[in-house]
């Protein structure tokens, strides 16, 4: 029988559709992750104190080679008895090419994301904001 479910994990900032090959891409890929089903039965931890949501932020992420990709995140438990991914989250695809701008731009949702995001203790000010907009 299924483990059900206790966490939904979504891309808040989903990884660029398009980069160049070997360089970091331009802006950070966050994930949030919140809790299923009542009552809650675990926590996570993004500011200072356990709560029932959270985010994760992946920055520099990198594909060297030219092709077609996906990103997925996946979050897991683990004990003495081994590893359990309990949900994971898949990307679109990332086209990896040459020809891609060196840089990304966010669009106007992204950038209302970010910055709805800069009090969630993720380091993103904004200063960064600013200089993704202009890269």
């Amino acid at each position: 029988m299924a483990q059900p479910r206790e966490f939904h994990l979504t891309f808040e900032i989903p990884p660029p559709a398009t980069v160049r090959p070997g360089l970091p891409f331009t802006i950070p890929v966050i994930i949030s992750v919140r809790a299923i089903g009542t009552p809650p039965t675990q926590t996570v931890t993004s500011r200072n104190e356990p709560s029932m949501s959270g985010y994760a932020k992946f920055t520099g992420l990198m594909i060297s080679q030219p092709g077609k990709y996906r990103l997925r995140i996946m979050l897991s438990t683990s004990s003495v008895n081994g590893v359990v991914t309990k949900e994971f989250v898949d990307s679109g695809v990332i086209h990896v090419q040459a020809a891609a701008p060196a840089a990304q731009r966010p669009s106007p949702a992204t950038i209302a994301t970010l910055q709805q995001l800069t009090v969630e203790n993720l380091d993103i000010s904004a200063a960064d904001i600013a200089r993704w907009q202009s890269a």
